[in-house]
């Protein structure tokens, strides 16, 4: 070796423990000096890409890189670190070759074996993510990380049980790494076990005071176990990230800030923060149009068994066929399920996406030339908003399965007056079109089993008056559970008949309702039914729905009505909370939309004393049978609607923050 190699490689070497360091300036001058001397130094031309990557300039590290390997093509440290960057600017691919031939040049590198995971699970490739990080567990069987990760993909391809096991190996090897611990507790989320899922999230929080995610993660698992110690403490801490609007909002999840107690403007940042984390320049959908119908696709994970897929059945059945093509592009793999075969079966076609990468489905919907893509999920369990954020269609609408803004990602949301007042269209990131009536159909796939059962046989005390709330428990907060012990309290000897969820928010429920001096045997749960018709059927059962305050009825208060049920609600100040509103407003209750929790409870309390208050709502919704049962004409309004937002995307008529209205001189059948 002569002396100018060995005076290279000390200089490397001390420049490498200051890049190391943090002295990237001390370190970038080292580099520098070398290449001046020696323009095809491999590692320095490597380790300065690195450096560049770091600092932010990705395209003069990577090109830095590409000399790097020019120079050392077999080098699998190059080749990695190319990698990382080219996944890092979007090149999946490119990451993907690079990643190919450093694992043939080390086959036993744990490290490139954990990288390159990321990269094949970034594609939508997960099996071979699998597989990879399969691999370096077995070359490294402590390696936390590469536990942590495989649990990770484990948990996304339902295998619950092999992601607990690596992951308490994880534990076992990290137990004081936050991101292990948040791990095994998104395991133990996803397996029901909330409970021992929100002792994990508190120890990540333990070690990482500012692990958002963590805290979204308790927040989420104390909801579905209805226990409120933490919820204070982790609201404050949302308000101040979300008012703050720093990186960390982009953290926040969009679908759990919906039970935050918080204004629309509020939720509305937080969409725009997640929706500008997957901005995307993979492909702009242009128009190109071979029918002279319209090309609508159904984007969803809930076209099945699915409170979603119920509404939805109706949606596809009622579509004009001569003015529109209508497809079903599911999210999900088949489920099986009765629901879904009867959307399928009246689609005009079927796209499953579901195991596509977000560029590859986006490429698939644009390749069927669908002209308006109907977002049915937003940022809910299962959708793909990174489809979104690719353009896969010219006019992308949100409506129905999420009740929010996509945070710009969609190009108008499809709502109504009540639900989304006029005064917020201002705050929202897309346009708003506003649907007469209610944005929200009736189920009218499911008939009602003809039971002819008793309340006793539902656990229901056969003379009294039965207040019901089957709205999901993790939806009830502390000041709407407080205000029905109240309407307990006052009327004597009615009951609550709650919806069944897990033992833990059972438990939690009885205790806060002795806490309240409510006998805890006045609140009844209903199982969950293993048939839609059964379910819908035991409505008859009760007298009065109630309604909860912050992330209210959705689907559930729609099957009240359907039944005949009285649902009274609290219009908030939001949307997840006026969805109640809508309907009530929609099918002639005016009476039962209370502004405030005091009149909410007088309310409750007066239709339940007068029989003759309580069967004149009865008789209001009786009346609205047949337009509840006008599937046709809510289809014809949402067609209107289609219509006159593509016409106003044609001519750049739709701006973020502005109300348009469907034409009038489009024929949209009666108005529901």
């Amino acid at each position: 070796m002569d002396d100018t190699v060995r005076e290279h490689e000390l200089i490397i070497a001390d420049a490498l423990s200051r890049h190391r360091s943090g002295d990237l300036v001390t370190a970038g001058s080292a580099y520098d000096e070398v290449l001046a001397r020696d323009p095809n130094h491999a590692e320095a031309l490597h380790l300065k890409g690195v450096l560049l990557a770091q600092q932010g300039h990705t395209d003069t590290a990577l090109n830095f890189l590409d000399r790097a390997v020019h120079v050392a093509p077999l080098d699998p440290r190059i080749l990695g670190n190319r990698a990382k960057i080219r996944l890092d600017s979007g090149d999946v691919a490119g990451s993907l070759d690079d990643y190919r031939t450093a694992l043939r040049r080390s086959p036993n590198d744990p490290d490139m074996h954990f990288n390159a995971a990321g990269a094949f699970a970034a594609d939508g490739k997960l099996e071979d993510a699998v597989g990879l990080l399969e691999r370096a567990c077995k070359i490294a069987p402590a390696h936390a990380r590469a536990l942590a990760n495989l649990g990770n993909m484990y948990r996304q391809l339902g295998r619950l049980a092999d992601s607990m096991d690596v992951l308490e190996r994880a534990v076992v090897q990290a137990p004081d790494d936050p991101q292990v611990r948040h791990s095994l507790g998104a395991t133990l989320s996803d397996s029901r076990n909330y409970e021992a899922a929100a002792v994990q999230f508190r120890k990540a929080l333990a070690g990482d005071r500012g692990f958002v995610r963590a805290g979204v993660q308790l927040f989420y698992a104390n909801l579905h176990s209805c226990d409120w110690q933490d919820r204070d403490k982790l609201i404050s801490n949302f308000r101040r990230m979300i008012e703050g609007a720093g990186t960390p909002i982009a953290e926040l999840s969009p679908l759990i800030a919906l039970f935050l107690p918080v204004e629309q403007a509020s939720l509305n940042r937080v969409s725009e923060a997640r929706a500008r984390s997957l901005e995307s320049a993979v492909g702009i959908s242009s128009v190109n149009r071979e029918d002279a119908r319209l090309h609508i696709g159904y984007l969803s994970a809930d076209l099945g068994g699915h409170p979603v897929g119920h509404l939805m059945v109706d949606i596809f059945k009622q579509h004009d066929r001569s003015a529109f093509q209508v497809s079903a592009i599911a999210l999900a793999p088949p489920d099986g399920s009765e629901v879904q075969k009867a959307i399928f079966d009246a689609a005009d076609d079927v796209l499953d996406v579901s195991g596509l990468s977000a560029g590859d489905a986006a490429e698939r919907i644009r390749g069927a030339k669908v002209d308006i893509l109907i977002d049915l999920g937003g940022f809910t369990r299962g959708a793909r908003p990174e489809i979104l954020a690719a353009r896969a269609a010219p006019l992308q609408l949100g409506w129905l399965g999420y009740c929010g803004s996509a945070g710009g990602l969609n190009d108008a949301i499809i709502a109504d007056q009540t639900v989304l007042p006029p005064q917020d269209v201002k705050h929202f990131a897309e346009s708003v079109s506003y649907l007469p009536g209610s944005f929200m159909p009736l189920n009218n796939h499911v008939t009602p089993a003809e039971n002819r059962d008793a309340r006793e046989d539902h656990g229901l005390p056969g003379d009294c008056f039965v207040f019901c709330a089957f709205n999901a428990p993790t939806k009830i907060d502390p000041e709407t559970f407080a205000s029905w012990m109240e309407i307990l309290a006052q009327v004597e000897g009615s009951v609550l008949w709650l919806r069944e969820h897990t033992d833990a928010s059972t438990r939690n429920l009885r205790v806060a309702a002795d806490e309240h001096a409510i006998d805890p045997a006045r609140l009844i749960f209903a199982p969950l039914l293993a048939g839609m018709e059964s379910h819908m059927a035991r409505h008859r059962h009760a007298d009065l729905f109630l309604d909860t305050f912050v992330y209210g009825a959705h689907s559930t208060a729609a099957d009240a009505i359907a039944m005949g049920l009285p649902v009274l609600t609290l219009a908030g100040p939001a949307m997840p909370s006026r969805v109640g509103a809508s309907l009530c407003h929609a099918y002639g209750l005016p009476e039962l939309i209370a502004d405030t929790p005091q009149s909410y409870i007088e309310t409750a309390v007066a239709h339940a004393r007068d029989p003759g208050l309580l069967r004149a709502r009865r008789d209001a919704l009786a009346a609205q049978l047949p337009v509840m049962r006008d599937g046709a004409g809510f289809v014809r309004k949402l067609q209107a609607a289609y219509i006159s937002l593509w016409d106003a995307n044609m001519a750049n008529q739709l701006t973020p923050g502005q109300a348009i209205d469907i034409a009038s001189d489009i024929n949209i059948g009666d108005e529901l």
